[in-house]
Parts: C-alpha cells; structure tokens; sequence
C-alpha cells in the first residue's frame, strides 16, 4: 500500500471495517517479510562474522605457532651462538696453554742441551788438562831423569878427566922410553871418551 492512500469511508462516514483491517493484514505481513528478511540477513552477517572470526583465530593460532617456532629457533640460535663462543673461548684457551706448554718444553730442552753440551765441555776439558797434567809429569820426569843422565856424564867426564890427568902425569914423569906406551894409552882413553859420548848421545 502506498504511503499516502487513504482508508474509503462509508456512508455513515466512517472509515471501511474490512478495508481496514486487510490493510492491517498486509502491513503484519510486510513485517513478518521484512523481518524473515532481517533475520536471514542478520543470520548471514552473523555467519559470515563467525566465518571471519574463525579465520581470525585460525590466524591468531598460526600467528602464535610462528611465533612459537621464531622463538624456538632463535632460542636455538642463542645457544648455539653461546655453544660455539663457549667452543672458541676452549680451543682459544687450550691453544694458548699448548703454545704456553710447547715454548717451556723447547725453553727447557733448550736448556738441557746447554748444560749437557757444558758438561761435555767441561769433561772434555778435565780430561784435557788431565792429559796435559799427566803428559806434564811425564815430561817433567824424563826431563828429570835427563838431568841425572847429563849429570852421571859429566861426573864420568869428570872422573875421566881425572883420571886422565894422573895418568898424563904418570906417563910425563916416566922415562922417555915410555912415550910410545903413553902415546897408545892415550888413544885408548881417546876411544873410551868418545864409546860414552855416543853411548850418552843415543
């Protein structure tokens, strides 16, 4: 019905009882329909507002499994950071104590070979001067006995001479018919001397 259309009266000028009331009729029904019609509108806006809110928390729980999963993973990456820090700061830790434990064993087998080679040394020395020391003696000793030698030559010498003085002396003071007995007396003397010189020069 539109708007404006007006009720038909009748005679007595009232308005149309039956007019009416269809016209009732049809606004109820005109309400039921448009209020079916709000319904399955606001049935299908509150389905698609459930639909959506479904997506919503589908995507809030994938959100939050993400972020769950972030976080595990950055929580293993800080673990493994520190791992591995922790890894370089041992292998830093035991290079150094290798490089500190190598330089003192070569500090002291440097050492070692110092005093070894010293040691030789000093034997060698000792005995080297032991050699000379005993070589010393020894020639000390020859010399020594060089000295008597020299000196039990002079002493025949000088027994020789002596006693080749006295017997000049007796052969001058005999007849002159002894000068060949002196002459030959004098080579034998002569070849005794010059027997002990080679005797003493060998």
């Amino acid at each position: 019905m539109a708007e404006y259309e007006m009720f038909k009266t009748t005679l007595m000028g009232g308005y149309d009882k039956e007019e009416v009331q269809e016209q009732i009729q049809r606004l109820r029904d005109e309400m039921a329909e448009q209020e079916e019609l709000y319904k399955k509108q606001i049935g299908e806006k509150d389905a698609r507002i459930a639909e959506l809110q479904k997506r919503i928390e589908l995507k809030e729980e994938y959100q939050a499994r993400l972020e769950e999963d972030i976080k595990e993973k950055y929580q293993k990456y800080i673990d493994n950071y520190e791992s591995i820090g922790k890894l370089v700061f041992e292998a830093q830790v035991r290079a150094d104590t290798m490089e500190k434990e190598t330089r003192e064993k070569c500090e002291k087998l440097l050492q070692d070979a110092e005093a070894e080679a010293k040691r030789k040394v000093e034997s060698v020395q000792s005995e080297i001067d032991d050699k000379l020391m005993e070589g010393k003696k020894k020639y000390l000793a020859v010399q020594e006995e060089m000295n008597g030698i020299v000196e039990l030559i002079n002493q025949d010498q000088k027994r020789f001479m002596s006693s080749y003085k006295e017997v000049h002396h007796i052969i001058s003071s005999m007849p002159t018919s002894l000068n060949d007995l002196e002459e030959e007396v004098e080579l034998e003397l002569s070849e005794m001397k010059k027997g002990e010189d080679e005797k003493a020069a060998g």
